[in-house]
């Protein structure tokens, strides 16, 4: 009994001896910087989208450029209208970009100092 204790705690140990390095910070400035950048410019890739669909039928309204489109998205459906369907846009960034900037540096802390032999890069 003594044994599966003491493996339990060494185990638990090393997990704690690595996650002691993990910085939350870097998650945290991912998801930010996911989510800002969203929000700033979810307006131009609205604009990318109608201008890609935007295939000569006549139910879809002809815009003659870049500001052409966003002033009439504004005066048709106002803010709502520029910010149409960037719910999961917005998920997106901010989940992967948060999860990159995690792992990125995480793994990059393990493989330098953590890990004796290189994992990630073996060649065979």
């Amino acid at each position: 009994m003594t044994g599966q204790g003491q493996s339990a705690a060494s185990g638990s140990s090393a997990w704690s001896s690595i996650f002691r390095h993990v910085r939350y910070e870097n998650l945290v400035a991912g998801v930010s910087g996911g989510v800002l950048s969203n929000l700033a410019l979810h307006p131009l890739d609205l604009v990318k989208i109608r201008f890609a669909v935007s295939d000569g039928l006549e139910l879809r309204p002809k815009y003659k450029g870049i500001l052409h489109c966003l002033t009439t998205i504004w005066k048709l459906d106002g803010l709502r209208g520029l910010y149409q369907g960037v719910t999961p846009n917005v998920w997106g960034a901010g989940l992967s970009w948060g999860l990159y900037f995690f792992l990125d540096l995480f793994l990059d802390y393990l493989e330098h100092h953590m890990v004796p032999f290189n994992l990630w890069r073996m060649n065979c």
